[in-house]
């Protein structure tokens, strides 16, 4: 009986740990490898669509996803948004440049 209760007690530790984190869906750096070396459209098939894109001159594009990350070194802390760049090359696409995690 103590052993089960132990058990019980360790279960729901670890699935309440795992239900804050899966509110927010992806550790920094597993969301942060669907952006890089990918063309903003690859990018947007692998992430899904972000919650607004924002262009803040003709060669960078901005794509805002709000509540999709958290930072797993840092006690699991969420980030409110992630601001992932996209300049455009020579050849006129849009290719990954960088990427900011705001925490809440």
């Amino acid at each position: 009986m103590h052993r089960l209760t132990i058990a019980a007690i360790a279960f729901a530790l670890v699935a309440a740990t795992a239900g804050c984190s899966r509110d927010y869906g992806f550790t920094r750096s597993a969301f942060g490898s669907k952006f890089v070396d990918r063309t903003e459209q690859a990018a947007i098939d692998a992430a899904g669509k972000p919650s607004r894109v924002e262009e803040p001159d003709p060669d960078t594009h901005v794509l805002v996803y709000e509540r999709k990350t958290f930072n797993q070194e840092d006690s699991n802390s969420k980030d409110a948004l992630v601001r992932v760049t996209f300049k455009k090359d020579k050849a006129g696409q849009y290719m990954y440049a960088a990427i900011d995690f705001q925490a809440e």
